[in-house]
Formats: structure tokens, C-alpha cells, sequence
């Protein structure tokens, strides 16, 4: 084969601005084959007519479009390359990457709100009372504490079924029990956002109304203290809810984490 009009791989490089590793890890992918290889040599060599596909996989990955998918924007023999495709593709990815964004910025405000409830919690130290708002749980029945090798295996499927079910995350986790005249249940609980119908009448997905409650500090996991904690409420006869979470302040201290224990307060709150 006449080579006198082929570029070897270290032109293509100079030309295009794309290392020769990366070049040779296209033609892996199968998104950029040489035109020509020397048997006796291996070396690679290439046409003019390939600078442009070079430039349009630099396109996708200045999209984050996988480059698997390239040749999707290409025709078999690489003469005509789907701009219009490849940028309409790359606009869907970028308006999902705003929307990724805008998820992950409401759910910091939800932590930071969170965070500056637990702070408030810590600085007067004794039980206060809050009001929380309604929210959506995904439970699943657990009778342990938090921080053992149960809880982290449960959390960890529960988080999987989350995401496998598109659903998302807020701010919350921990334990959740009610006590009623009929018994006791106690539940791991992950809240969740459940706009859709569809969602909320998954049989995970618990509804909590909201409440006051009255919460207090504790140093170690314990929901089942509960009785103990609040005496007073208690002593009155009516369903309560019981929840427990670990407590994120802005100084976290890894080895001696905190919990928040709360109580529904009675029906008139007192």
C-alpha cells in the first residue's frame, strides 16, 4: 500500500492533540480502526478523512457520552458522522446531569436544615420539643440497634432497593417502633420521597403524620429505652411513635457518635 498519503499514529496525535495511548485505546473500542497496518511493522497508519472522527469522540467525551455508544453517531464505514444525533444525545445527558445536580443541592439544604435542628438539639443538652413534618419511610422489621453488623447489612439492601425502585433518598434513617395496646412494633426505617401515587402505596413505604415530639440526647443506640427515657409520656394511655437517628452535627466525632431519641407527644401535645 502506497503510505505517502497515510498518517502514522504519531502524526495523527500531533494533529489532533490526542495522545497516541488514547488512540490506540479508540481502536480497542473499536470506534477508530486504522486504515492500514504494516504486517512486517504493526505500525498503524490512517487518512486525513479520520482527524474528524477524532474530533467528534473528543465531542463525546466532552459530553460524558460513553464511548461505547460512538458508533451509534457513525456510519459503518466512518464517511459521515450524526452530529445532529450525537448533540441531541448530549443535551439529553446534560439536561439529566442538571437535574442530578439540582437533587443532590435539595438534598444538602434538607441535611443542612437537619443539621442545624441537631446542633440546636445539642447546645441546650436536656429533652426539647419539635415539631416534624410529615414524612415517607421505607421500613423493613428489624428489633436490634443501630451501629451493629445487622444494621449495616439491612441498610445497605434497604438503600439498594431504593435505588433499584428510582425512588428518592431525604434527609432521615434510623429506628422507628410503635406502641400501641395491641403490642409492639419496631422497624429500620429510611425516609424517602414519595411525590407519586404509584410510590406511596408501595408495601414498603410507610406514611408518618406529622407530629410533636419530645427528644432527648442519648449516647448509645437504645430505642427500646424509650419507657425509660420518657416516663411521663409513658404513663398516659395512647399510640405512641418512637423514632431513633444518629445525630450529624457539623463536628462529627466518629468514635463516640450520638443518637436522638424521640416520643409523640399525646393527642392536645402535653
Amino acid at each position: 500500500m502506497d503510505k505517502q498519503n497515510l498518517l502514522t499514529i504519531g502524526n495523527l496525535s500531533k494533529q489532533t492533540g490526542v495522545h497516541v495511548k488514547s488512540l490506540r485505546y479508540y481502536e480497542q473500542l473499536g470506534i477508530l480502526l486504522p486504515a492500514y497496518t504494516d504486517p512486517d511493522t504493526g505500525y498503524r497508519y490512517y487518512t486525513l478523512s479520520q482527524i474528524p472522527v477524532v474530533h467528534a469522540i473528543c465531542a463525546c467525551i466532552f459530553l460524558d457520552i460513553p464511548l461505547k455508544e460512538f458508533t451509534g453517531f457513525l456510519t459503518r464505514d466512518q464517511r459521515r458522522i450524526h452530529y445532529k444525533k450525537l448533540f441531541s444525545h448530549g443535551t439529553m445527558l446534560a439536561h439529566r446531569k442538571i437535574r442530578d445536580i439540582q437533587e443532590k443541592l435539595r438534598l444538602l439544604e434538607k441535611f443542612r436544615k437537619q443539621m442545624d435542628r441537631e446542633e440546636d438539639l445539642l447546645l441546650h443538652g436536656e429533652q426539647a420539643i419539635h415539631a416534624l413534618p410529615e414524612k415517607y419511610c421505607w421500613v423493613a422489621p428489624y428489633a436490634g440497634k443501630q451501629h451493629t453488623p445487622e444494621f449495616n447489612i439491612l441498610m445497605t439492601r434497604i438503600f439498594d432497593d431504593i435505588d433499584r425502585c428510582q425512588l428518592r433518598l431525604s434527609a432521615e434513617a434510623g429506628l422507628l417502633s410503635f406502641h400501641r395496646k395491641a403490642g409492639t412494633e419496631q422497624f429500620l426505617y429510611v425516609e424517602v420521597e414519595a411525590a407519586g401515587r404509584d410510590a406511596r402505596r408501595m408495601k414498603e413505604i410507610m406514611r408518618l403524620p406529622a407530629a410533636s415530639f419530645l427528644c432527648a440526647i442519648r449516647q448509645e443506640s437504645g430505642i427500646a429505652e424509650a419507657p425509660g427515657v420518657f416516663p411521663d409520656l409513658f404513663a398516659q394511655e395512647y399510640d405512641k411513635i418512637i423514632m431513633e437517628t444518629e445525630l450529624f452535627p457539623g463536628d462529627y466525632d466518629v468514635a463516640n457518635p450520638k443518637f436522638e431519641l424521640r416520643c409523640s407527644l399525646p393527642p392536645g401535645g402535653k
